[in-house]
């Protein structure tokens, strides 16, 4: 501090010599407020003191800038007299007195003058204070410089004898730039600030000592305005009577009314005003502003504290990850996807002033230590285990020793780890648990991820480490000198981690959660269950080329540079696409099942389409050239029914709006009739017809478009439409677990009336046409024959479903669901009291039911608006495991995750012409289980297909190993073929010699 100060004391001196021959300089721009004591005062030192203050805030502002506060009405009478154009207030009289102290609230002045100021820039100084000209070339440089910000300043002492005459103001100036001394910089005596937003201060009281603490910490901690010390730039004179000879100034905490602004900062803010000190300021302003010879820089003395408070959660949980010049594009890639899951509780630890120089360039928070700023290397190629290596390790775990010390608990991290998730929403916040880390090679913790509580185990432990590596430095500089060469040193603090775990109590993370980067890059264990890692670390690999790279191949890398690479947003708002009013148009898909139509016409019939024209299409299939005479006749009585748009009348009468017939050429299935193109703009509703709506369901429909689709400040991009039957399915269930209920799971979480969920609901579908146009695209783009293109990974159940069905042509939805997937798209769903809903399925016999079951839920027949329509933007977001997503943007990359150039896809690759893996020839050949006696006719003549398909579904319903590549795994079988086999054969050779030489040698003392 000694040293700072007297540094302080050189440069100002220089400035007084450059800077005392400068003209007076007004500024326009400046409102000065301040507060004083009676005027005039009884005592002459004291009334001088003001008074000089005043004339010297005149020479830079115009009278009517300056704002004077004051206790009594008397000293605002001679202020106005004095100084007409300056403007007074009584806090009697604005009642912002305290009654016990008698002290002013400095709240009132803050919030009168920023309520009355004419100026963009305020600056506040006691009443004691002159002001050079000097302030007002410094406040325009910066202002040229900055929108925002806020300067402080300390002051210089200028002690002023009771026996000498000060009358002379701009002598007395002189005087104190020429004979004054640097106060400590725990003082702010000076503060301006250009602030776009009103600066709420509590009700501290005038004259003693935290407000200004609180006030600073505050502009630090809650907000992004930059914090400039001044200090070396301006003049800032404190005029202070000189003590008498053993008379010492009162200590600030026995001032009148000290005590009440200690209770009131510490209640308000606890701990965080003590970071409000000026040598905590973002960036010093350094040289004469009057000569353009200012500069900018960053301040490296503040405390990492400033940056922990900032950071941290509200847990007190933060995120260190060291970074170097050379690694910069890992550490780019790592910031953008840290902003893609909207992630914020980090600190970049620096070790090299040029990352620090690039990471502060780009607004990130990033810290390095003055004496590692002397380091310029990049440390790129530091060898593992090295000398050089083990420093940079210090440096961080000397870094997190003080995080553990200001009470943050700390995850430390290595800048190759890809995050995917929030890791603190999946880790222990137990406090007994001291460490908690990511497993590597089973048994051991990696040093690449761990996380240690900030108790006093924690620190316990940690200084042990740190104990541990700087034993390994001695080591290493003992063989350095020793051999006269650079060793290395497998003993790293991954090690002295480890070594210490027996006696601590731990907590290994989630391996399927927090995988390796061989375990998910090359075993794919995370893959093969279905599960989404939360952080995917790097390792196993050696080089930032490799690591790139790989990250490349995946399509897992955001970028390499400052500006991150954009994902998959959906289809954007569009006026000029959507008519208004926009039409809905029901499309009915039927086939032979009269009655179910019927049902399905009468319930449309009754509904209420509040006289709007509602276009109705009916889509009726043809019978398979397989299909018997019983499911023909009763093909041919739906068409008696509906006609054939043609020559034979509809029986059917739609009273509603235009009415078409759709009767197809050949039989198409489901598939077929679900995706078939038009040229509409119209939103449609599809309905088989084992369906029923409710009366009130058009209203429901009707209102929910306008809200979600039309009305461009509710528009979600990613959301294809809506599903108005009751979902109850979790496409993400795994065979041999328990099935899991949305009912249960919602309404244990407030129960929302809606939701999102990215499975598709085909009882009731409803699409945007954009989003549904968007799908027929893709789907002309694939194989529909190629079985492997509708696998959807990840050990969802539309895998096994489509298994079983896609070569009898029984299901579409397989198809959807994949493009949903790739997309990150999902659709809107009610959760309506008692599983109500406005579609619902009976359940009728067909390609989806053995037999009739009956309605799947109760139907909406009373209309409640405010539990029906009562519709609101923001709604919880489900995948399609039904996990709650914060940010539905990264549903669009998960697909990358199951890179099927790396991954053995779940769905094994059939070709068009059938041909199978030879694992599966002995299968193709086995003899197929009779179908039911109800299985529809048309599906018995595709048993030759069917046997090649159950097949594929039995090794898909079964538990999936842990897997590594097809490279991986051929080179492994072939390195054990020619290395290992050879090996274990001498050895049990060698063995079966050495038994029989012992076995031999027991013989010879019983020979004769």
């Amino acid at each position: 501090m000694k040293i700072y100060l007297h540094i302080l004391n050189v440069i100002v001196a220089t400035l007084v010599l450059t800077q005392s021959m400068t003209g007076v300089v007004t500024f326009t721009d400046i409102t000065i407020f301040s507060i004083l004591k009676s005027m005039p005062n009884p005592d002459p030192i004291e009334h001088q003191i003001q008074t000089n203050s005043i004339w010297s805030w005149s020479q830079l502002v115009p009278m009517k800038n300056i704002l004077l506060f004051v206790d009594h009405e008397t000293s605002c009478s001679f202020l106005k007299t004095e100084y007409p154009n300056i403007t007074c207030y009584n806090f009697a009289s604005l009642k912002c007195l305290h009654s016990t102290y008698k002290r002013p609230y400095i709240n009132c002045a803050f919030d009168i003058a920023q309520q009355q100021k004419q100026t963009s820039i305020l600056v506040f100084v006691n009443g004691d204070i002159m002001l050079h000209n000097s302030i007002s070339h410094t406040i325009s440089f910066v202002n040229a410089n900055m929108h925002e910000f806020f300067l402080v300043g300390c002051r210089r002492d200028y002690e002023m004898s009771p026996s000498l005459n000060y009358s002379d103001s701009e002598k007395t100036l002189q005087n104190g730039l020429n004979h004054s001394q640097i106060h400590s910089t725990t003082g702010i005596d000076f503060i301006a600030f250009k602030i776009n937003t009103s600066v709420r201060m509590p009700p501290f009281l005038v004259g003693v000592y935290r407000w200004d603490n609180w006030l600073l910490s505050e502009i630090l901690l809650r907000t992004n305005i930059t914090v400039i010390d001044v200090t070396q730039s301006i003049f800032v004179i404190h005029q202070q009577r000189k003590n008498l000879e053993g008379e010492k100034p009162e200590p600030h905490s026995l001032r009148r009314g000290a005590v009440y602004n200690d209770v009131l900062v510490k209640n308000i803010s606890g701990e965080d005003y003590k970071v409000g000190f000026i040598n905590n300021a973002n960036q010093i302003l350094s040289g004469n502003c009057a000569q353009s010879q200012c500069t900018f820089k960053d301040n490296l003395d503040r405390s990492e504290i400033v940056l922990l408070k900032q950071r941290a959660n509200a847990q007190k949980y933060i995120a260190v990850l060291t970074v170097t010049s050379g690694y910069m594009p890992l550490a780019w890639n790592w910031i953008c996807w840290s902003k893609r899951i909207e992630f914020r509780n980090y600190i970049l630890l620096a070790e090299d002033l040029e990352a620090y120089k690039i990471l502060r360039a780009a607004n990130e928070p990033v810290f390095i230590s003055k004496e590692q700023s002397l380091n310029t290397s990049s440390k790129s190629e530091a060898k593992y285990g090295s000398y050089a290596f083990q420093i940079t390790m210090m440096y961080r775990l000397e870094f997190l020793m003080r995080v553990l010390r200001a009470g943050f608990h700390f995850l430390s991290a290595d800048m190759d780890t890809l995050w995917l998730s929030n890791p603190f929403n999946y880790i222990s916040h137990d406090l007994s648990i001291t460490i908690q880390g990511q497993t590597h090679k089973q048994t051991k913790m990696s040093g690449g991820f761990i996380i240690i509580h900030a108790t006093s185990k924690g620190r316990k432990l940690w200084q042990d480490v740190i104990k541990c590596q700087n034993q390994n430095l001695v080591d290493l500089r003992e063989q350095q000198h020793l051999k006269r060469k650079r060793p290395t040193s497998d003993f790293t603090e991954q090690e002295c981690i480890n070594n210490r775990l027996n006696t601590t109590k731990m907590n290994l993370l989630d391996p399927y959660l927090f995988p390796d980067g061989r375990s998910f890059f090359d075993l794919h264990r995370p893959q093969s269950r279905g599960i989404v890692p939360v952080v995917i670390h790097g390792n196993w690999l050696v080089g930032l080329e490799a690591k790139i790279k790989r990250l490349r191949s995946w399509n897992l890398l955001a970028s390499t540079g400052s500006s991150c690479d954009p994902l998959e947003n959906g289809i954007p708002y569009s006026l000029s696409k959507r008519s208004n009013p926009v039409r809905i148009r029901i499309r009915i898909l039927t086939y032979n099942r009269l009655q179910s139509l019927q049902r399905l016409f009468e319930s449309l019939q009754a509904a209420n389409y509040l006289n709007d024209s509602v276009a109705l299409d009916i889509s009726v299939d043809r019978p398979s050239s397989e299909a018997g005479s019983s499911e023909k006749e009763q093909w041919k009585q739906v068409m008696e029914y509906v006609g054939d748009g043609e020559t034979h009348p509809s029986k059917f009468k739609w009273s509603h709006g235009p009415l078409s017939i759709i009767v197809h050429k050949k039989h198409v299935g489901l598939p077929g009739q679900w995706t078939v193109s038009t040229d509409h703009q119209d939103v449609q509703l599809f309905l088989e017809d084992d369906v029923v709506v409710s009366p009130h369901f058009y209203i429901f429909l009707k209102q929910a478009i306008d809200f979600y689709y039309i009305n461009e400040s509710n528009y979600d991009s990613r959301m294809f439409g809506l599903s108005m039957q009751h979902q109850h399915t979790v496409l993400g269930q795994r065979t041999g677990f328990s099935i899991r209920s949305i009912d249960k799971e919602l309404n244990e979480t407030g129960a929302p009336t809606f939701f999102k969920y990215q499975l598709l609901g085909t009882w009731g579908a409803v699409f945007f046409p954009e989003h549904w146009r968007a799908f027929l695209e893709w789907i002309t783009t694939i194989k529909i024959e190629n079985i492997e293109e509708g696998c959807t990974p990840g050990g969802l159940l539309s895998t096994q479903w489509w298994v079983s069905r896609h070569l009898a042509g029984r299901m579409w939805t397989h198809w959807f669901i994949r493009f949903v997937y790739e997309r990150g798209w999902y659709s809107l769903y009610t959760n309506f009291p008692n599983r109500e809903a406005l579609i619902v399925c009976y359940r009728e016999s067909g390609l989806n039911f053995n037999v009739t079951r009956g309605p799947m839920n109760p139907i909406v027949k009373h209309l409640q608006s405010n539990v029906h329509l009562n519709f609101t933007k923001h709604l919880p977001v489900f995948d399609y495991h039904f996990s709650l997503i914060d940010q539905p943007a990264l549903l669009s990359m998960r697909h990358n995750l199951w890179h099927r150039h790396y991954f053995i896809n779940q769905c094994r690759i059939i070709e068009e012409n059938h041909k199978v893996s030879p694992k599966l020839v002995k299968l193709k050949n086995q003899p197929l289980v009779k179908p039911k006696s109800n299985t529809p006719t048309h599906i018995k003549g595709v048993e030759n297909k069917t046997r090649i398909t159950r097949s594929i579904q039995t090794q898909l319903l079964e538990e999936v190993s842990l897997s590594p590549s097809s490279d991986c795994f051929k080179w492994f079988l072939l390195f054990e073929l020619i290395f290992v086999f050879p090996i274990v054969l001498l050895i049990v050779l060698g063995a079966c010699l050495i038994s029989r030489k012992k076995h031999a040698s027991r013989r010879k003392p019983f020979k004769r």
